[in-house]
């Protein structure tokens, strides 16, 4: 017997010494005061085991998540759930420093919670990888971006030529009324009508190219947008396009209640990336059209963009969304569309799908009705 509780201490002391090489490790009482350290908990936190004693955690508290973050940490603990979240803390010497967290409950024979120990592994270097990968997402964001509205320039200056060919021409013909000595007031009436519904046209033109363009700020809330206007501002940008080539473009009449949450332009660009592709792959077809339906599903409204196509294969769907695939030449395409897209969707709290089961080339965006709570995330 006496063997056998020696082989167990042994054995339990081998898995705290693997433990303590990998993990920090804390513990502390019901109240949160720090009862024991590791080292490696002081190695990485740059304090000794004399300044950590007897202290909160309060002592490497960062500041970088808000109060909600660590009510939501006692509540959980509290109630003898464990708790797991990314978590920044700040080192004596001032650096910030990531670990991933783990604290767990611990009971007495009556129920009672009587310390909590946390095990924690740090995850600094790939945080900071997370952030570059971002940051270089957010630049093939803003270079498509910049890549769309550059195919759409010529599309564009035509779109804004043409009613502006109109107000000149209407101009002269105001001057032509003028210049007579009883001049028709409702001819005049019906040709500053005629110049303003073209002016607005130019207006909504403009809109569209300014949402398109827009600059995504860090942290940028996500607010409630309407459907129809996301989608009236993507078809504007490729309306002459499609209008130019015989691509019959059909889009739904929504009501203004319809309501999504999300960053308008960000969805914008997703709806001109999506209907550039439908357009590439039809125009050559003999029957050519893209539809856009929009379906309410309890919390969510879909928004799918159809085309006359066939579907696509098997293996180009594994294939599609990978950064950098394409199935287009490379002077038409860097293959970052669909890729980027998708990302952009999972920012917004939405997503992008293919569907499979549509007999016709079928992409779907989902997009939740309501405002997110969104809370970044020490103990």
């Amino acid at each position: 017997m006496r063997f056998l509780t020696q082989s167990l201490i042994k054995k339990l002391e081998d898995h705290k010494y693997a433990l303590d090489q990998a993990a920090i490790v804390a513990a502390t009482d019901a109240q949160g005061i720090i009862t024991y350290v590791n080292d490696k908990f002081c190695e990485v936190s740059g304090y000794s085991r004399d300044e950590l004693i007897g202290k909160s955690h309060k002592l490497i508290n960062s500041g970088y998540h808000p109060k909600s973050f660590f009510l939501d940490l006692w509540k959980t603990i509290s109630s003898g759930q464990v708790w797991r979240a990314e978590v920044c803390n700040r080192k004596k010497n001032g650096d910030l420093y990531w670990v991933f967290t783990t604290v767990v409950p611990f009971f007495d024979e009556q129920g009672d919670i009587v310390q909590y120990l946390s095990i924690r592994y740090e995850i600094t270097d790939l945080k900071r990888a997370q952030e570059t990968i971002l940051s270089q997402q957010e630049k093939l964001v803003a270079a498509s971006r910049l890549s769309a509205i550059g195919e759409m320039a010529a599309a564009i200056t035509h779109e804004i030529n043409n009613p502006l060919g109109v107000i000149l021409g209407r101009v002269e013909m105001l001057k032509s009324i003028l210049a007579e000595p009883d001049y028709d007031k409702q001819e005049m009436l019906r040709i500053l009508g005629a110049i303003e519904v073209t002016g607005q046209r130019i207006e909504k033109i403009v809109r569209s190219m300014k949402t398109m363009a827009h600059h995504t700020q860090e942290n940028e809330p996500l607010v409630q947008v309407s459907v129809q206007n996301l989608i009236d501002d993507a078809v504007d940008l490729c309306h002459y396009r499609f209008l130019n080539n015989g691509v019959s473009l059909e889009k739904p009449k929504l009501s203004p209640s319809v309501l999504v949450s999300c960053r308008s332009h960000q969805i914008v660009q997703v709806l001109v990336n999506l209907l550039n592709n439908s357009f590439d792959a039809v125009h050559q077809l003999s029957e050519k059209w893209v539809k856009i339906s929009v379906t309410d599903c309890d919390d969510q409204i879909k928004i799918s963009i159809i085309d006359s196509g066939l579907g696509i294969s098997q293996e180009i769907q594994k294939k599609m969304f990978s950064p950098f695939f394409s199935t287009k030449s490379v002077q038409y395409g860097t293959g970052l569309g669909l890729s980027i897209s998708q990302g952009i969707l999972r920012q917004n709290k939405g997503s992008l799908d293919y569907d499979s089961q549509s007999p016709h080339t079928s992409f779907v965006i989902s997009l939740t009705k309501n405002p997110v709570s969104e809370l970044s995330g020490s103990f």
